[in-house]
């Protein structure tokens, strides 16, 4: 699995680095860490969706 750091996924987006963690703690880049506390990876496929804007599909909730 190809991923990238969170300074490499900045760099891509043209934002800064602080913007990628508050998309990261915001639910809105989802990421890989090996073990808690560990530096963030972004998969190939984050970077993919991120890069030309497919919003998340949430799957509905079954109702109950």
């Amino acid at each position: 699995m190809i991923t990238y750091s969170v300074q490499q996924f900045a760099e891509a987006a043209k934002v800064s680095p602080q913007t990628v963690y508050r998309w990261i703690y915001g639910g809105t880049l989802k990421t890989i860490q090996i073990v808690p506390g560990s530096p963030h990876r972004i998969p190939a496929s984050e970077v993919k969706r991120l890069l030309t804007f497919e919003p998340i599909v949430e799957q509905p909730t079954p109702e109950a």
